[in-house]
């Protein structure tokens, strides 16, 4: 992993991101009597300020238990994610709790969209039609519409349904631009809400351990003492199986934009196997 630089700090700020990671015992007095409790912590700074954030959030809860100072209402669940690498400002790749790699981007617009909604016709004449056949005509259509003004459209197959990269402005998530495509191309509703909350979109990179039936594993942060090794071993036999597969397939690009990104080049290497004869 590095750690160079700062650069990503407002990235991992936003997605609410650590790179340090401490779990720590402490017993706190309930009713007389002592109690154990299990505080986790993430930090930006180092270990040592993980722990502190720790300890401190043990603090707290006896003062909650003493009526001292109230629950707080808005906190915001971390992400717990290992982060794998701070590519710039705004991409970084984290691994998920499943064991695959994501790459967390405000710079390229990304969607997934997993299933075709058929016209009030469509419906009516019952007609058949092949579901990512569906997805692909629809946003050809949409973008012969021209919602997204000046952008170009790059298309790819998974193994569900298509990922559509739109390029040349950024789209925030939450925004009506956001809205209105959701809307119009039926985008996965978990990814797009997903999306909202860390502002920033989010691409797998990597198959699903499940597809490509291998043993899961789920993957904590911190690290479960003790477990440094298998998680080790289970990435060297998920790297492995890996290679067998794609995340993607290159389908067609919608617009004559210059679409030359190192991300684009990023997720093309990592999701794009020629050699792979089935998508997971």
């Amino acid at each position: 992993m590095g750690f160079a630089n700062h650069e990503s700090d407002n990235l991992l700020n936003r997605l609410r991101l650590f790179r340090f990671w401490a779990e720590k015992e402490f017993e706190v007095v309930i009713d007389g009597e002592r109690r154990k409790i299990r505080c986790r912590a993430g930090s930006n700074e180092s270990k040592g300020a993980a722990e502190e954030l720790c300890r401190q959030k043990a603090e707290r809860v006896q003062l909650i238990v003493d009526k001292k100072v109230q629950r707080q209402s808005s906190y915001e669940k971390p992400t717990r994610e290992h982060i794998i690498e701070e590519i710039d400002s705004e991409n970084i790749i984290t691994r998920n709790y499943y064991g695959a790699l994501i790459l967390n981007t405000s710079s390229v617009n990304i969607f997934d969209i997993d299933t075709y909604q058929k016209t009030f016709w469509e419906r009516l004449t019952f007609k058949k039609i092949d579901n990512k056949q569906g997805i692909i005509g629809l946003l050809r259509r949409l973008h012969a519409e021209q919602i997204i003004p000046g952008t170009t459209w790059r298309i790819y197959e998974t193994c569900k349904g298509i990922r559509v990269m739109v390029l040349g402005r950024f789209i925030e998530p939450g925004s009506d631009q956001f809205k209105t495509f959701c809307e119009k191309s039926n985008a996965d509703g978990l990814y797009s809400w997903l999306c909202v909350q860390q502002r920033c979109y989010r691409a797998r990179l990597t198959p699903k351990p499940y597809r490509m039936h291998i043993d899961c594993i789920k993957y904590r942060c911190p690290v479960p003492e003790g477990q440094e090794q298998a998680y080790k071993n289970w990435e060297h036999e998920y790297d492995k199986a890996s290679r067998g597969f794609a995340v993607c397939r290159y389908v067609e690009t919608l617009g004559n934009g210059v679409v030359d990104s190192r991300i684009i080049d990023l997720h093309d290497r990592y999701c794009l196997n020629d050699q792979a004869e089935k998508l997971a």
